[in-house]
């Protein structure tokens, strides 16, 4: 599933979508500690039980591949649940990544896509005429394997973007 050699391809660099992903989870990672230019959870709004409410509307945004292969994970629950991803279609979305502690979930997932970008370990490629995004975050042991499509990761900007009062009334 892993290997620094699927990382060797080209990057995307006319893409106006990647441009966007890239400033967002790159620059402007809402991780507090991450960026100086990010407006971090907190300081947008989510934060409290409103974090219950950002990941249901970010898993209620995505497909449902990704509704049943999201994984945060204790770091002995990681190999297992790379396991599960590996033998997915290459069209379905997952995460699998290394949470902190159960209080940090969203930061933990965002900082693994930031973490893959900054070191350029992950990949988009066209499959079935969807870009899909693929992310890897290693430090010394492997912490993360997401592949979410091109406009999960855009809903889920606008979704951080907006009023976290306004959506969770919207689906209450």
């Amino acid at each position: 599933m892993y290997s620094e050699d699927m990382f060797r391809e080209g990057i995307p660099l006319t893409s106006r979508k990647f441009h966007r992903i890239l400033d967002f989870y790159l620059f402007h990672c809402p991780v507090d500690g991450t960026s100086v230019r990010a407006t971090t959870f907190e300081q947008q709004g989510w934060k409290g039980t409103l974090f219950s409410t950002l990941k249901r509307e970010m898993l209620a945004r995505a497909s449902s591949s990704l509704k049943s292969n999201y994984y945060p994970c204790n770091k002995t629950e990681l190999e297992e649940k790379f396991e599960v991803v590996e033998s997915l279609n290459s069209t379905d979305e997952y995460c699998v990544f290394l949470k902190h502690d159960s209080s940090r979930v969203m930061e933990s997932l965002y900082s693994a896509i930031r973490n893959a970008l900054a070191h350029g370990s992950f990949l988009m490629k066209k499959r079935r005429g969807t870009n899909m995004y693929f992310f890897a975050n290693y430090d010394g042991y492997l912490k993360a394997v997401i592949q979410l499509k091109e406009e999960t990761l855009l809903n889920w900007i606008s979704l951080f973007q907006s009023n976290p009062e306004d959506v969770k009334r919207s689906i209450d």
